[in-house]
């Protein structure tokens, strides 16, 4: 997004860089909350976050991570809030690009909203892959899907698949997937004594991508 929107038409007078702003947020710093007037949209350029949503006894629960290179709140352009918060995992960078200055800018907001679909489309078929194997009751099914959907998304980006920096905690990753913690850490701890991964700290590297996708679609 930071390269695709950030320019004004040229006999509009709006320096370069108006409609895009970098910004930095702080590990555990929200970008926005739920039900916060639409006012802008992010995209990823350092570092990771979580979404969230509260659940009917009003605890938050992860709905979604984000990674360098996706966008984040873009759904708000339909219905002029957002429909749940966002916290960063890290120490993480942003672009945003501010909508209440297209006007000035001399860019249509369809133009915006035209570039922006075409970013958002892969992001959906990826979300519907990993939403998917979150409807198998299998926790070794769930967790072993998540791996690989994010080794895909970090391959897209250019980042490499086969080591993962996991920026989110385990409780955060059980909310994601419907698990309990001690439920990702055991079937973590087992995926990698089986040798499918090798885990240091924050750090997942892939060891047979193979057995992984036997175990995310095994029935």
């Amino acid at each position: 997004m930071c390269q695709v929107l950030d320019y004004a038409a040229p006999d509009s007078g709006v320096p370069s860089g108006i409609l895009l702003r970098r910004q930095p947020v702080s590990k555990g710093e929200r970008l926005f909350g739920v039900d916060q007037p639409f006012d802008a949209v992010y995209a990823v350029k350092s570092g990771s976050f979580k979404a969230m949503l509260p659940d009917l006894n009003r605890r938050e629960r992860v709905i979604g991570f984000y990674l360098p290179g996706d966008l984040i709140g873009a759904e708000g352009m339909a219905n002029r809030y957002y429909s749940y918060s966002v916290r960063a995992l890290e120490a993480s960078s942003v672009c945003v690009l501010d909508i209440g200055r297209l006007e000035q800018s001399g860019r249509s907001p369809e133009a915006v909203q035209r570039a922006l679909i075409e970013m958002l489309g892969q992001e959906v078929a990826l979300n519907h892959s990993v939403t998917a194997s979150l409807i198998r009751q299998n926790a070794d099914q769930r967790l072993a899907a998540f791996i690989l959907s994010l080794a895909i998304r970090s391959s897209l980006r250019g980042l490499g698949s086969n080591r993962l920096y996991l920026a989110m905690s385990r409780s955060d990753m059980a909310s994601y997937l419907g698990l309990a913690r001690e439920t990702v850490s055991r079937v973590l701890t087992r995926f990698q004594k089986d040798g499918l991964i090798r885990l240091r700290k924050q750090s997942l590297m892939l060891l047979s991508r193979e057995k992984l996708e036997q175990v995310a679609t095994s029935r």
